[in-house]
C-alpha cells in the first residue's frame, strides 16, 4: 500500500497546476461551509444565550393571563412557595418581579414607562443592563425611594443622578397610585426600547406603590443552556398544573424560533451546493487526469497489472488531493472562526448602531462567529468523503477498459 500511496503522490504532481485548482476548490469550499456556519451558529447563539441583555427569562412563569393582559391583579400570591416547589437544573439563575404600566415625570417632561420591582442582587445575575451602571449606582437593598433609570429615558426628561421623579401607576385596587423617587444610578442598555423606557425600583417599594403584599407578577429562570428550556418549560407545566402559566424563550419570542429554522435551512442548502460544486470540480479533474493516461494504463494491465491495482491507484490519487485539501481547509476555517469569535467577523455598528431588534430578540450589529472544533470536523469529514467518493467512477471507468483499446487510445 506504501508504494501505491508514493506513486500516487508523484503522479498528482505531474499536472501542478490542474492539481492546486482542484485543492484550492475543496479548501475553499471546506472554508466556506465552516465559516458561514460558525456565523450563522454565532448569530443564532447571541440571540439565545444573552436574553439578559433584554432581561428575558429562558423560561418564565406567571398567573393564568398575566402575559395577555399585563393586569397587575393577575399575581403569584406567594412567589416563593412557587419557587420553591419547582425543581430547577444546576446553574440556573432565578428572580421574580413586581411589574406594572406607569407614567414618570420630571420637572421638564414626562413619560410613559414599564416598571420592574426587583431584588437588586437577583437582578445583576438576570440582566446584563444591570451591570453596566455608567452613572452612579444600583440602589442599595435598605433604598426605599432610589431609582434606575435608562440613558436615553435621561436624556429624554432632562434629568441625572440625585434629580427628583414621580412614579404614578394604577395600584392593585383600581386606585391611582403615586410616589416620589431619586434617581440613584443611569444605566445603558443594548436594547434603546429599554434604555428608554424601563425604570427600576426596588421590589418593596413596587409592592407597596401598588398595594401588592407579598405578591409578584413573574417568574424568570436563565439557564445554563438555552436548549434546555423546552424540556424544562414542558416539566414546570407538568409540576405546576394549571395554576400557573409557563413559557419558554421559544414561545415569548418566536422568530427566534423561526430563525433557528431558517438558520438550519440554509447551513444545509449552502453547504450542500457547495459541496456539488466541489464534487463536480474534482470529478472532472481526475476524469481529465485519468483520461490522459488512458494508454499508460493500458500498458499497466499488459504488464499483468489488475483490474484491482488499478482502481487503488485513482483512488490514492484522490485520497492525497482530499488529504491534503480538507487540512489546509480545516486549518484555515478554524482559524478565522476563531478570530471570529474573539474580534466581531463583520461589524455594521457603524451604520445602524450598537445593536438590533428582531421581534424582541436582541442582536449585537457587531457578529461574532461560534469556534466549534466538532462542527469543522463534520463539515471535514463530509468533504473528505466527498472527494474520496468522486473518484470512484474514473477509477472504475479506467479498470473496465481493456488493455488493448487502452494501448491504442490517443
Amino acid at each position: 500500500m506504501g508504494t501505491v500511496l508514493k506513486l500516487a503522490w508523484r503522479n498528482i504532481w505531474r499536472n501542478r497546476r490542474r492539481t492546486l485548482i482542484s485543492m484550492s476548490a475543496v479548501g475553499i469550499g471546506l472554508v466556506l461551509v465552516i465559516v458561514y456556519g460558525g456565523l450563522m451558529s454565532g448569530m443564532l447563539g447571541e440571540a439565545k444565550n444573552q436574553l439578559d441583555n433584554t432581561g428575558m427569562g429562558h423560561v418564565e412563569v406567571s398567573a393564568p393571563g398575566w402575559r395577555a393582559r399585563r393586569d397587575v391583579r393577575a399575581m403569584l400570591e406567594n412567589p416563593d412557595a412557587v419557587l420553591a416547589k419547582l425543581s430547577l437544573p444546576e446553574g440556573s439563575e432565578v428572580g421574580h418581579r413586581v411589574l406594572a404600566r406607569g407614567l414618570l415625570t420630571s420637572a421638564r417632561n414626562s413619560q410613559g414607562v414599564e416598571v420592574h420591582g426587583v431584588d437588586w442582587s437577583e437582578e445583576r445575575q438576570l440582566s446584563e443592563y444591570l451591570r453596566d451602571v455608567r452613572q452612579g449606582e444600583v440602589p442599595r437593598e435598605e433604598d426605599r425611594r432610589g431609582l434606575l433609570i435608562g440613558d436615553k429615558l435621561a436624556e429624554r426628561l432632562k434629568v441625572k443622578v440625585g434629580s427628583k421623579l414621580r412614579l404614578m401607576v394604577q395600584r392593585a385596587d383600581g386606585e391611582m397610585g403615586a410616589e416620589l423617587f431619586r434617581v440613584r444610578g443611569i444605566y445603558h442598555s443594548l436594547s434603546p426600547n429599554i434604555s428608554r423606557g424601563r425604570v427600576l425600583v426596588s421590589r418593596a417599594s413596587a409592592r407597596e406603590l401598588l398595594g401588592l403584599g407579598n405578591a409578584s407578577h413573574q417568574l424568570v429562570i436563565q439557564l445554563e443552556r438555552a436548549a434546555d428550556s423546552e424540556s424544562l418549560a414542558a416539566r414546570l407545566r407538568a409540576e405546576a398544573g394549571e395554576g400557573l402559566e409557563v413559557r419558554s424563550y421559544g414561545e415569548l419570542i418566536p422568530i427566534l424560533r423561526t430563525m433557528e429554522q431558517l438558520t438550519d435551512s440554509a447551513v444545509v442548502v449552502a453547504a450542500l451546493f457547495v459541496y456539488l460544486l466541489v464534487g463536480l470540480g474534482i470529478l472532472n479533474t481526475m476524469l481529465m487526469s485519468v483520461m490522459e493516461r488512458t494508454r499508460e494504463f493500458g500498458v499497466m494491465q499488459a504488464l499483468g497489472t489488475r483490474p484491482g491495482g488499478i482502481i487503488r491507484l485513482v483512488l490514492a490519487e484522490s485520497f492525497w488531493i482530499a488529504t491534503v485539501s480538507v487540512a489546509v481547509g480545516l486549518t484555515v476555517g478554524l482559524a478565522v472562526t476563531w478570530y471570529g469569535s474573539e474580534a466581531a467577523l463583520m461589524d455594521f455598528s457603524k451604520s445602524i448602531g450598537e445593536s438590533m431588534d428582531m421581534g424582541g430578540a436582541v442582536l449585537r450589529s457587531a457578529f461574532k462567529t461560534r469556534f466549534s472544533p466538532v462542527d469543522g470536523l463534520k463539515a471535514a469529514s463530509l468533504v473528505y468523503l466527498m472527494a474520496l467518493g468522486v473518484g470512484l467512477y474514473p477509477a472504475w471507468r479506467i479498470s473496465r477498459m481493456r488493455p488493448v483499446e487502452a494501448l491504442h487510445s490517443k
